[in-house]
């Protein structure tokens, strides 16, 4: 694994200039194999007042919000404490312009995946890391890969898009071996979180997750879970409850410096953040069918491991 820094300079892709296709393909191909992809500078503006907006904005109270979140699919904020009235209209459109930056910029990085991937959320992140008081499966400085408990990927691949917008002080990351040593390490009885049953291909299998995810449109709170899904939520916790493996699994330590943006497949690298505050981030949900290393993908890895699918088709 290791940070990488994208050719094409963050003026270039300011002015439309973008990688050629040889270069988007390995980029492509450094990211699903748990690289980094690093621009040391700001490919799209955030204008100044909007920044001095957000440095001042705060989250809502409570625990049901990690942060503050742009729903793109609904245009609309959540976990957000408004103090004045208009602010939350004016979070919005400023959220709503970096989605869009965002994707504008991966567009023409990862021209490979041809815009194959389904808008997520995309968060502000005001609060400070370190020592940040979060239960045990939420905290953000434990090494973990990524799953989502309520938004579950059905074998998808999960990319995120992000920016220090802090004025003065870097992000501190820390990472350890990709997914695919993870999971040899780990998954199974032996290693102490076990695979997953492959059932996703049996006609029941398929017709009961038709039949969640047509509720769950409906607005039923019903998650369709593939079982590709149920263990990465398995060994998203697991890895964020093993002391062990916290304390003696190999580390590398990247700072990533104020307006400087990066992006990361988060389901194949284990990552933590360790200090930082004020970074926006945009996640993407990219199809397995896009990859340019399919091999690569967790799903894929463990489908390996496991000798059969483990992915549900509606």
């Amino acid at each position: 694994m290791a940070r990488v820094t994208i050719s094409t300079t963050p003026d270039q892709l300011r002015s439309g200039i973008q990688p050629s296709a040889e270069e988007a393909r390995t980029y492509c191909a450094q990211l699903e194999a748990g690289d980094i992809l690093y621009i040391p500078g700001m490919p799209f503006e955030i204008p100044p007042a909007d920044l001095d907006f957000l440095l001042g904005r705060r989250q809502s109270g409570g625990r049901l919000h990690k942060n503050i979140a742009y729903r793109a699919n609904e245009d609309r904020i959540t976990g957000f404490a408004e103090d004045t009235p208009g602010d939350a209209a004016r979070l919005l459109q400023i959220m709503r312009d970096y989605s869009r930056n965002a994707t504008k910029t991966l567009s023409a990085i990862l021209s490979p995946y041809q815009q194959r991937w389904n808008l997520d959320f995309a968060s502000y992140r005001p609060l400070e890391e370190e020592n940040r008081d979060l239960t045990l499966h939420k905290r953000n400085d434990l090494i973990h890969t990524d799953a989502f408990p309520s938004r579950p990927t059905n074998g998808d691949r999960i990319l995120r898009f992000f920016t220090n917008i802090n004025p003065s002080e870097p992000r501190k990351w820390m990472t350890t071996t990709p997914f695919n040593s993870l999971a040899g390490q780990f998954a199974g009885k032996s290693g102490g979180c076990p695979l997953p049953t492959p059932h996703g291909s049996s006609a029941f299998a398929k017709t009961a997750f038709s039949m969640k995810k047509a509720l769950a449109s409906a607005g039923i709170p019903i998650t369709p879970r593939s079982p590709y899904d149920d263990f990465m939520m398995r060994f998203h916790n697991f890895l964020k409850e093993n002391s062990t493996f916290q304390k003696d699994c190999p580390k590398q330590y990247d700072d990533f410096p104020p307006n400087t943006c990066w992006m990361v497949y988060t389901d194949m690298v284990g990552h933590a953040v360790l200090s930082g505050r004020y970074a926006l981030e945009q996640t993407y949900i990219v199809s397995k069918e896009a990859m340019v290393m399919p091999e690569k993908a967790p799903v894929r890895i463990l489908e390996k491991m496991v000798g059969a699918g483990l992915v549900v088709s509606s």
